[in-house]
């Protein structure tokens, strides 16, 4: 199975970012605002000139008809859409392609300050934080592109729950087909890499898969290897 991504699909030129929500795309030779889905910097991609796609909307109510879904890089697509991330992974789950935790799935499931997106109850209870990664470097996938003091606060949380009897577990979710390995991108936030390595030094698990991409559909393939 695999997550759909519905709407029409049109075929667009990156110009600029206009500030983190929003970017200014040509769309047959039109200037176009398009609503950008995703926090992250992503400066090794989004430059003036790159092919994107844009899913479309006939939503009156939206202040863009635009939002941009994918961007073109080294004629592979990455989908930028980072909302799209527990999907995938709860659809891999639904579908048997998780084999580290078994059980009943919930979604937002809040644990003393911090909400984890799922719990997996079974044997034991399993809190579970995805992550979309974005940004690749020679094949390499890397997290974060953005400082991040939520992934932190996760992480801590994390750490917490394992010290007071439950399971946890990171999942980076790489969307994009041609990466084969993964590390933290300590140049970004070196503190958000060395939490992760406390946490699976303590037993949380840490899992980082890649995507099949279609414009129509993503859904994760396989899991890769990481270091620190």
């Amino acid at each position: 199975m695999a997550v759909e991504i519905g709407g029409e699909k049109i075929n667009a030129i990156f110009l600029r970012r206009l500030n983190r929500f929003e970017a200014e795309v040509l769309v047959d030779d039109k200037i176009e605002i398009a609503h950008v889905a995703n926090t992250g910097r992503m400066a090794e991609m989004l430059h003036t000139g790159v092919e994107v796609i844009l899913q479309a909307s006939n939503n009156p109510k939206r202040k863009t008809k635009y939002s941009l879904m994918f961007v073109n890089k080294k004629d592979k697509l990455i989908c930028i859409k980072s909302a799209l991330a527990n999907n995938v992974f709860e659809d891999a789950f639904n579908n048997n392609k998780i084999n580290w935790v078994s059980g009943t799935i919930k979604r937002e499931v809040t644990y003393k300050n911090s909400r984890f997106d799922f719990l997996v109850e079974g044997e034991e209870k399993c809190f579970i934080e995805v992550k979309c990664g974005t940004y690749e470097e020679d094949g390499i996938l890397k997290f974060p592109d953005a400082p991040t003091s939520r992934g932190r606060k996760h992480i801590g949380e994390l750490i917490n729950a394992k010290e007071n009897g439950y399971k946890g577990a990171i999942v980076i979710i790489g969307f994009m087909d041609y990466i084969t390995e993964f590390t933290p991108n300590y140049k970004i936030d070196e503190r958000f890499g060395v939490m992760l390595k406390e946490a699976l030094d303590i037993g949380i698990g840490v899992h980082v898969y890649r995507c099949s991409i279609k414009v129509d559909s993503i859904e994760l393939s396989d899991e890769i290897s990481y270091y620190f």
